[in-house]
């Protein structure tokens, strides 16, 4: 018997080819027994295929917000011809109603424990509607990493820990995983980094080092038993912003082989902060505080990917393209992940927003497709929509091919050739994002930008790093757009 996986691919997508493998379905493919042939279909490797030949006994889908229309339109493919399909992941959980319309079974939750149970039900011709994964304990499969192998990706997926301490208004990872945060035993990851034969890794937990003291000691014996297993791993992963409280966490992550972190900074205001309900620490602290742990960090050698969110309603619209850009090159930031609010289902956010009459497009699913963190769908007490994508396009102007330059040599230079190539790699794909779309005709050098900025090391820039104008200008104020 066959089954088949399919990751729908986003008819937007920010990050091009700045993929990673889908770890969910390496363990959906280790819970299916082994006389089941496993295949998956990776749309954001392929693109959107027709699936008018393609056999198989069972469907498994999976999707983010934004590919849940894609994700039913696969699905009516394969129910046309009388195949069954099952729908997880986090948009199918949490619009259940919605999910149920357009597949014959739904997987709430976490699948690795209850997904045998799902095979056994097929063969035997009594596939339910729904199932309840819950959320898994400490230990994990053995992802079945063999199904990705016909693709390339930038980074093998891995994962250390489950669900994030944090209580943020926007982000669905607590609904979807919990805020109990499930640490995997140490000598358990160290066996599966080991095992791993590439060395480009990203740790897709939804935050490492976690909150807790408890949490501190996990990430500091992972890292002690990472480096001294020797396994000779460039990673990259997400945290909090107190990663960097001490140098001790930082340095020992260096050691085991630590490039590059991620880190949701939200915003330059500690009213936004308080809105979204960013943890209190950095409500308190603000700005100082961001500065003093980006720095921490950088000396350990690890490179700063910092995300910004556009459109909290406390933020001053006629200085907040010029606040992120200014704290960007102030704090030295290697990267930047510069995101407009959006009000994912399941969210507080969207229950506030839709209660107060704001989300504009609910043609669901087909307005799915808008909820791609880089488009406006709700309207904002200070600025218009158009007046928010305009100071959304300045803010991409960090991107401009001779920014990344500069960027790639500061960091080679001042923090670690490791951190520079991995920030190069989030880089260029918003390079790649903008270039096509033209937001950088306004630039003097435009006519010398390539059609894509390519994967490889930039060239020194012109002028120096200690120049007065680092950063290249920005056309039109600010002030004046409405």
């Amino acid at each position: 018997m066959k089954l088949v996986l399919i990751n729908p691919r986003n008819r937007v997508s920010l990050y091009g080819d700045y993929l990673w493998q889908p770890l969910a379905f390496g363990y959906v493919a280790a819970a299916t027994p082994k006389h089941w042939e496993v295949e998956l279909i990776d749309e954001q490797c392929e693109g959107a295929l027709d699936y008018g030949d393609v056999q198989a006994d069972l469907v498994g889908i999976t999707a983010f917000t934004t590919q849940a229309p894609r994700a039913y339109c696969i699905a009516q493919q394969f129910r046309s011809r009388g195949i069954p399909v099952v729908m997880g992941g986090i948009h199918a959980s949490l619009v259940q109603d919605e999910a149920m319309r357009y597949v014959d079974a739904l997987f709430v939750g976490e699948c690795e424990t209850l997904w045998p149970q799902v095979i056994a039900d097929v063969e035997r011709g009594e596939l339910k509607t729904r199932y309840q994964g819950g959320t898994t304990g400490a230990s994990l499969l053995q992802p079945d990493r063999a199904i990705f192998r016909k693709y390339r990706y930038e980074y093998v997926s891995a994962q250390t820990s489950r669900g994030c301490p944090m209580d943020c208004s926007f982000c669905s990872v607590t609904v979807f995983n919990g805020r109990l945060f499930r640490m995997r035993g140490i000598d358990e990851v160290v066996a599966e980094i080991a095992a791993i034969e590439e060395r480009e890794i990203i740790f897709v937990d939804d935050d490492l080092n976690g909150f807790s003291r408890k949490a501190r000691e996990r990430a500091v014996d992972l890292f002690r038993a990472m480096a001294d297993a020797r396994l000779g791993k460039r990673w990259i992963t997400q945290v909090t912003i107190n990663f960097g409280d001490d140098d001790e966490l930082p340095a020992l992550a260096r050691a085991s082989g630590c490039a590059g972190v991620f880190i949701g900074l939200e915003s330059t205001d500690t009213k936004s902060l308080a809105l979204i309900r960013k943890d209190a620490t950095s409500q308190r602290r603000g700005l100082d505080y961001y500065r003093a742990n980006i720095d921490r960090i950088h000396r350990q050698g690890i490179g700063v990917v910092g995300s910004f969110i556009l459109g909290i309603d406390t933020q001053n619209m006629d200085t907040i393209v010029a606040d992120i850009l200014r704290f960007a090159e102030e704090s030295e930031l290697d990267g930047l992940n510069p995101t407009i609010l959006t009000p994912l289902p399941g969210t507080r956010d969207y229950a506030r927003y839709d209660a107060e009459g704001r989300i504009l497009f609910k043609n669901y699913p087909a307005d799915w497709e808008k909820y791609t963190l880089a488009f406006p769908v709700t309207s904002m007490p200070n600025v218009t929509g158009a007046g928010l994508m305009r100071r959304y396009f300045q803010v991409l102007q960090f991107f401009r091919p001779e920014h990344i330059a500069a960027l790639y040599w500061r960091t080679h230079d001042r923090v670690s050739p490791d951190a520079a190539w991995h920030a190069l790699l989030w880089n260029r794909v918003w390079t790649n994002y903008c270039l096509p779309r033209g937001l950088y005709r306004d630039s003097p050098l435009a006519e010398t930008y390539p059609a894509a900025l390519p994967r490889e090391a930039p060239p020194r820039p012109t002028p120096a790093l200690d120049s007065t104008e680092p950063y290249p200008p920005i056309p039109r104020a600010t002030a004046s757009l409405q």
